[in-house]
C-alpha cells in the first residue's frame, strides 16, 4: 500500500498550556514531580506556584488511598482515675474504642486482650498500625514489659516470648519497643527494640577471680528483631541514629522514625527520618531541611493519603504539612499544606482518611478537622491530655500465623 505524505506550511506548536500541563502534572507523585522539574525550568517552581497548588492539593485530598478502602478508626488513650489530685498510686489506664461511620457516630469501646486484664495501664499500639488485622501492643520497658500481637476482629492473641539478650547479670536493661510491620518477602510479622543496660546500684556485685569486673560499667546499646515465624529475637547488627519511641509509623515494609544524632550514634546525621527496611533489615536515613526543624514547636510525623509526612505547628496552631517525595532525598520534602490557625484546637492527636486531622480541644473533646471543606466538626468523645494515639483500623479475619 502506497503511503502519501500531504505537505503543509503550517507549523506545529509544541507549546502545552499551563492549564492543561498542570491537569496532567497534578496527579503526578511528587518524586515525580521533583524529577519533572529538568524537562521545563517552569516546572521546577510549581510547589511557589498557587495555581498549581490548589489543583494538587485537591487532587491529594480527593484521590482516597485504597489504604482507607473499608476502614474504622481505632482511637486509644491513657486516663487519670478519679481521686485526690497528686495522688502516688494514680496510674494511666488505658482504654480503647473503635469509632466508624461517615461522621464517626458509631463507637465502641473495646475491651484489651487478656494479657492486660490485670494491668490495663499505658498500652501502646505499636507503629500506629494495623497489618492484616493485626495490631501489636506493647506495655513498659522494664522487666515486666509485654509485646502482645492481637487481632480485635478474632480475639485471637500471641505473647512474645522475651529476648536471650535482655538479661545481664548485675545489669537493668530498658527495652524500647521501636517499631511493627510486615516482612512481604518471607511472608512474616517483625518486631525492632533498642535495649539499653544500665548497672544495678541496689544490688551487691561480688568480685569473682575467674572473671573480669569493672565496677559501673555498662553494656553498650544494641538493636534486636523479633520474627514470628521462628518465634524467636535475634541480634541486629547496625548503628542507627538515636529514634523517638512515641513518633513512628509503618507503612510498605518499612518502619520510620523521627531520629536525631546523639553522643553515643556513630552515624552523625543532625535530625532526620529513619528508615527500616523489613525485608533486608537495612537503614538509611533522610536528612530535614532546616527550616522544618529550626522555630516550629512540634514535629509530628503521620501517613497522608499513603504519604510520609510531618505536621509541624506552633502555639498558634498554625500546622503546615511536609510531605517527603523519596527516601534518602533531604531536597524531596514539599511543602503541600498550609492550615490556618484553628482558635479551639489545642493538640494533635492523629490524621485519618482523606487528609481529616484529629484535635482535642481546650475543653478536652476529640474533633475532625476536614481539610478538604476546611471545617471543623465535634464528634462527642472526652479524651484525655495524656498520651492519644489513633491507628487506621480494618476487620480481617485471618488468624496470626505461628499460632
Amino acid at each position: 500500500m502506497e503511503k502519501f505524505v500531504v505537505a503543509t506550511n503550517v507549523k506545529v506548536s509544541n507549546h502545552i498550556p499551563d492549564d492543561l500541563a498542570f491537569f496532567i502534572l497534578s496527579k503526578l507523585s511528587i518524586k515525580s514531580l521533583y524529577r519533572f522539574g529538568c524537562v521545563r525550568k517552569a516546572w521546577t517552581l510549581l510547589f511557589e506556584n498557587p495555581q498549581f497548588m490548589i489543583m494538587y492539593r485537591n487532587y491529594f485530598l480527593y484521590n482516597n488511598h485504597s489504604y482507607y478502602d473499608g476502614a474504622s478508626i481505632l482511637l486509644s488513650h491513657c486516663l487519670v482515675p478519679s481521686g485526690e489530685p497528686g495522688e502516688q498510686n494514680e496510674l494511666l489506664y488505658s482504654t480503647l474504642y473503635l469509632l466508624s461511620g461517615d461522621r464517626f457516630e458509631n463507637r465502641v469501646k473495646l475491651d484489651w486482650p487478656p494479657p492486660f486484664h490485670e494491668d490495663d495501664s499505658f498500652i501502646d499500639i505499636l507503629s500506629s498500625v494495623c497489618v492484616n488485622g493485626t495490631l501489636c501492643l506493647t506495655q513498659g520497658s522494664n522487666l515486666d514489659a509485654k509485646c502482645v500481637f492481637w487481632n480485635p476482629t478474632t480475639d485471637e492473641f500471641k505473647v512474645i516470648p522475651p529476648s536471650p539478650f535482655e538479661y545481664i547479670r548485675y545489669h537493668d536493661t530498658m527495652k524500647t519497643f521501636h517499631g511493627f510491620g510486615y516482612d512481604h518477602v518471607k511472608d512474616d510479622y517483625k518486631v525492632i527494640r533498642r535495649l539499653d543496660f544500665f548497672v544495678d546500684s541496689q544490688v551487691d556485685q561480688p568480685y569473682e577471680a575467674d572473671e573480669p569486673y569493672e565496677a559501673d560499667v555498662g553494656f553498650p546499646s544494641m538493636w534486636e528483631i523479633y520474627s514470628l515465624r521462628s518465634n524467636s529475637w535475634r541480634k541486629l547488627d547496625v548503628d542507627m541514629p538515636f529514634c523517638s519511641r512515641y513518633d513512628g509509623v509503618y507503612m510498605d515494609g518499612f518502619c520510620h522514625w523521627s531520629g536525631e544524632d546523639d553522643y553515643l550514634s556513630l552515624s552523625k546525621v543532625g535530625p532526620c527520618l529513619v528508615s527500616f527496611d523489613l525485608c533486608n533489615e537495612v537503614f538509611l536515613t533522610t536528612p530535614l531541611p532546616s527550616d522544618m526543624v529550626d522555630d516550629c514547636d512540634i514535629l509530628r510525623m503521620v501517613l497522608l493519603n499513603g504519604s510520609i509526612a510531618f505536621i509541624i505547628y506552633d502555639e498558634s496552631t498554625t500546622f503546615h504539612i511536609r510531605i517527603l517525595g523519596e527516601l534518602g532525598v533531604k531536597e524531596s520534602w514539599a511543602n503541600v499544606f498550609i492550615v490556618k490557625p484553628l482558635p479551639c484546637a489545642q493538640h494533635l492527636i492523629g490524621v485519618g482518611e482523606k487528609g481529616g486531622i484529629f484535635l482535642r480541644k481546650n475543653d478536652d473533646e476529640l474533633v475532625w478537622y476536614d481539610m478538604s471543606t476546611q471545617t471543623i466538626e465535634e464528634l462527642g468523645v472526652k479524651i484525655s491530655r495524656g498520651y492519644c494515639n489513633i491507628v487506621v483500623y480494618k476487620d480481617s479475619l485471618l488468624p496470626i500465623v505461628g499460632l
